[in-house]
């Protein structure tokens, strides 16, 4: 099955300068002590939201809004299956009010359980109380049930660790934990007449902090031991130098607890999720192993044609200069498949592909306006 997910871009990686200085001077058998990642010597620990593949359609909802959009996302595959188990089978998770980087939570000895009831919460949804009134103008409270409705989950928040293996060539990207995510309309803005939508995590799926060789061993032809596929030729987008803020997670400061400082920090989207990704040392990792051929590049206009050194420093300098300006490839895309554990319901990936963008951005001569952005595609590298 293949999937569309975007990513929405937000990331954080943790890294040791006097590491990456290291290698950068050539100290090999550094790198080998630490695990070999060429990525970032240390750590490299990533956080991202992406979303789900949807069909939109209008919906009313006021003479206001009378062709309000709503959207059904397509995770069945994978919420369905989640839920069942949390909701039905008692598979217990951990509260996704966590606040701090991927590297405190692989640290953390225990997580705060949360029970079902909190998890309807959050979705809208469990028992609740109406009011109903006979014949005789007798008011009566009654229960109501009110079913999650799942097609509103509309992501998937990942705590990753990266491991690029430069000797052997190849990237895994290993999931510490993963929240799903779910939108809603703010009714309340929606009365007051703006359109706001709001992310709320669900819970958290805590992995544990695993070993990328031991992941790597465990794959046996197409497929690990004890996973089955999830999906096919997932492509996801990732933005290495724009920092939106407008999909940040709405934090229920109620609810959730989280402290006042927490709290703005989401809300006003003051928080910088590209604190110390350093994306120009990972385009230079992907296009140098490429370069001494641990990877192999293909022409993404032309499927099948694999490219030259020559053609690949052609398509990634600056034409004026003839130098690679990382500063001026502007996205990448992955091309990965999904596998997912259907008894502990952790999911693993494997990536196939990395596609080097460039961007284009064309401007209004009189306003100065935005009016689109020009994406090309320059370079297929094709993983191990």
């Amino acid at each position: 099955m293949n999937v569309m997910i975007k990513i929405i871009t937000i990331l954080s990686i943790f890294s040791s300068l006097s590491g990456m200085a290291a290698y950068s001077q050539g100290a090999g058998k550094n790198s080998d002590r630490d695990d070999g990642n060429a990525l970032l010597p240390g750590k490299c620990y990533i956080k991202y939201l992406y979303e789900f593949p949807y069909e939109s359609k209008p919906v009313f909802y006021s003479e206001r809004y009378p062709d309000l959009e709503t959207r059904n996302y397509f995770n069945t595959d994978l919420i369905e299956p989640l839920f069942k188990k949390i909701l039905k089978e008692g598979y217990q998770v951990s509260d996704p009010n966590y606040w701090g980087s991927v590297e405190g939570l692989v640290s953390k000895d225990r997580l705060r359980n949360i029970d079902t009831s909190q998890i309807l919460r959050y979705m809208h949804a469990g028992w609740d109380s109406t009011y109903s009134i006979d014949e005789n103008g007798k008011i009566a409270l009654l229960p109501v049930y009110n079913d999650p409705d799942f097609s509103d989950v509309s992501g998937l928040f990942f705590f990753e660790s990266w491991y690029l293996n430069a000797r052997k060539g190849f990237l895994t990207k290993e999931v510490i934990a993963y929240f799903p995510i779910y939108e809603y309309w703010d009714e309340r803005s929606l009365e007051n007449g703006e359109q706001v939508k709001l992310k709320r995590l669900i819970c958290m799926i805590f992995q544990k902090k695993q070993y990328p060789k031991k992941i790597r061993k465990s794959m046996t032809g197409n497929g690990y031991k004890g996973y089955q596929y999830l999906y096919r030729g997932v492509k996801s987008e990732l933005d290495l130098f724009n920092r939106p803020y407008s999909f940040y997670l709405h934090r229920d400061q109620a609810a959730g607890g989280v402290s006042d400082a927490e709290f703005n920090e989401w809300e006003y989207h003051t928080f910088d999720f590209y604190r110390d990704f350093n994306a120009e040392r990972f385009l230079e990792e992907i296009i140098s192993l490429t370069l001494d051929g641990r990877f192999i590049a293909e022409d993404p206009s032309i499927p099948g044609k694999i490219l030259t050194n020559r053609e690949i420093l052609a398509k990634v300098s600056d034409i004026q200069n003839n130098e690679i300006r990382y500063d001026n490839l502007n996205s990448v895309a992955f091309n990965e498949d999904w596998y997912i554990n259907p008894d502990s319901m952790y999911i693993l990936k494997k990536v196939n592909s990395i596609t080097i963008f460039r961007h284009e951005y064309q401007f209004d001569e009189y306003t100065g306006d935005l009016l689109r952005v020009l994406k090309t595609p320059l370079i297929t590298v094709s993983l191990k």
